[in-house]
This record gives structure tokens, sequence and C-alpha cells, in this order.
């Protein structure tokens, strides 16, 4: 097998961390033929520094291709290196995260064995610089698979199932192999989504072909704290309203494809978009908009109904500064015990 091999990293500042993602990706044993770095309007000097770094240096000269944009976000910036790659086989990294040199070349094993049913491959990963994610990504999703190589059976509800207190799943974009055809046929990543543009990508491969998985790490993923690594627009990223409006979007879209979807999937989505409402109706009860808190919580009903929005309905409507009150209760249980992953 001589795969050819396109890696799309988005580009944000941090100039000198982009230095050992770029460098842990030319590494592989098997070679990648090109690494495509979209500069998403970077405001630190890295738009500056990095072009140069290029031009004088002779093994990034020979494989990496520099491309600027104006600030449009992660997805945008994915899209162009992808209408831009040549390779056969497309791989993404964040300019944070480093490759293990085996990644590719345990990829393409998985690859080769399952090569009749599965397009796109992903990995475990370590996280690194949090001393609250002392695991793997597998074990922070609740998944253990003791074979090293191996194909997920139905990989929609894979990725759709997070039983695990940490709500996460374990298919990651930096972890993934993909074909670069099947990339294109789901139309890349949604600009529109600011954050979470990834998990809504890897839904609608999932749609197309079977993963399969390397379940040992390959993959250093920074989880430095998000008040640290958060910089510039995306400390978006860190308001819940903007966060609850992502979400919206993205599980409405997943609802819209209907029929497309097995029963089971469909029902997990209005499940996320019930949850979604739910924590609509959050917002507004801690700015006292009680009439809005009291909407939201009705469509989270609509969407589905537990004993626990019951209860929020009923409080919502007869007492809403007791309900105000609890939510900044669990409001504070939750920022004590988050595990950085935001």
């Amino acid at each position: 097998m001589n795969p050819s091999v396109s890696v799309v990293i988005p580009v944000y500042n941090r100039f000198e961390l982009l230095r050992y993602s770029v460098e842990s990706v030319l590494r592989q044993t098997v070679p990648v033929s090109e690494v495509i770095l979209v500069d998403d309007g970077s405001f630190d000097g890295t738009s500056e520094l990095l072009p140069r770094y290029i031009d004088e240096n002779t093994a990034w000269r020979e494989r990496v291709r520099y491309f600027h944009q104006k600030n449009q976000g992660a997805a945008a910036a994915r899209n162009l290196g992808i209408a831009q790659a040549k390779g056969e086989w497309l791989a993404f990294n964040d300019n944070d995260d480093l490759w293990l040199p085996q990644k590719l070349e345990w990829q393409f094993r998985a690859l080769e064995r399952f090569k009749d049913r599965c397009g796109a491959c992903f990995t475990d990963a370590w996280f690194m610089n949090n001393p609250y994610m002392k695991m793997t990504l597998f074990q922070l999703a609740g998944r253990k698979h003791s074979e090293p190589i191996g194909m997920i059976p139905d990989t929609l509800a894979y990725m759709v199932d997070r039983g695990t207190v940490s709500g996460v799943h374990a298919v990651w974009v930096q972890t993934l192999l993909a074909r670069a055809d099947l990339v294109r046929r789901v139309g890349g990543f949604d600009p529109k989504l600011r954050c979470f543009e990834d998990d809504d990508f890897l839904f609608r491969l999932g749609c197309e072909t079977s993963f399969c998985f390397v379940s040992m790490p390959m993959v250093l993923i920074e989880r430095t704290p998000p008040e640290e690594r958060h910089l510039g627009a995306s400390r978006n990223w860190d308001q819940v309203e903007f966060r609850l409006r992502m979400k919206q979007y993205r599980f409405e879209k997943r609802l819209q494809m209907g029929g497309r979807l097995p029963q089971g999937i469909r029902e997990a989505t209005r499940r996320d978009l019930s949850a979604v409402h739910s924590g609509w109706a959050n917002w507004f009860l801690e700015k006292r908009e009680y009439e809005r808190a009291r909407e939201a919580v009705t469509e989270a009903a609509r969407f589905h109904l537990t004993p626990g929005i019951a209860m929020k309905w009923a409080l919502t409507r007869f007492a809403p500064t007791l309900a105000r009150k609890a939510v900044w209760v669990r409001a504070e249980h939750r920022s004590r015990s988050n595990f950085g992953i935001e």
C-alpha cells in the first residue's frame, strides 16, 4: 500500500506550538504527501512568521503549503484545505496537537483489514497539560477495546451514545484518517458552526461509511484549561448562549435528515434537542426571564419528556425563583467537577 495523504491543519495564532504539530506529522513512518496550513486570520504575528519559516526550512518547503484567509472559523479553514488537497486520503490535526510517529501506519493496517467496509479510521489519544484529564480519550468516552485494531459495527450509534459522565464520544477529528472522496461527498465542515463543527462533520461522514479504529493512543491532544487555551474569537466558546445556539443548530440540522437516519438515532437526537432547550431554560432563569424559561422548558418537553423536565416545567410555572435557585446550585456543582473538556 503506497497511499497519498494530505493533512489539513487550521492555524490560529500559536506559531511556536504549531511547529511541533507540523513536525509530528512530517515524521510519520508512512510519509504524508503534503501538509496544508490554513491561517484563519492569526493576530499574534503568526501570519508573518509562518511563511518565512516555511521558506527557510527545507523539510517544510518540500511538503508544507500555506494559505491565509480572514477569520471565518476552523470549519472554513479546513474546507479551504480540503479544496486544495491532492491526496487520496485526508487527515486533520489541530495546531497544538501532536501525532505519534506510527499513527498513519497503524491506521492503514486497520483500513487494509476492513477495506471492503471502512473508508475512515480513528485512534485513541492521550490528553496533555491538564491535571484533571489523566486518561485516554477512549477511557474518557467509556470505551473499552481489547484488540489493537477493529471495526465499529454501528458507527452512528457509537458516536451518539454518550452514556458517560464526560458526555463525549471517542471519535475526534485529530485522530481521523478518511478517504478524500468521502470527505468531499459529505460536504466537508459546516462553516455556520463555529464550534462542534468537527462532531457534525464526523456524524455526516458516519452516514456514508463504517469506521475502523486503532485502540492505542496515537495522538497527544492539548487540553490546557479553556480560560488559558481560548484566544480571540475562540473565546465565544466560553459563552453559554453561544454554545447553546450552536448545539441547537447542529441537532436541528441532524433531525432534518429524517428518514435517512435510523429510528434510534432520531430518538437520540430528540433527546439531545430536549437537553438543549432545557439548557436554554436554565439560561433564561438565571437572567430572570421567566416567561422565556417556561417557553424553553415546554419545548424541551415536546422533544423528550422526562420526570426531570416535568419537574422543571412545574417549577418554572409555579415557583420560578425556586427554579432559578436550583439551577444556580447545579451550575456550581458542575463547575467544580468540570474535566476541562470545554
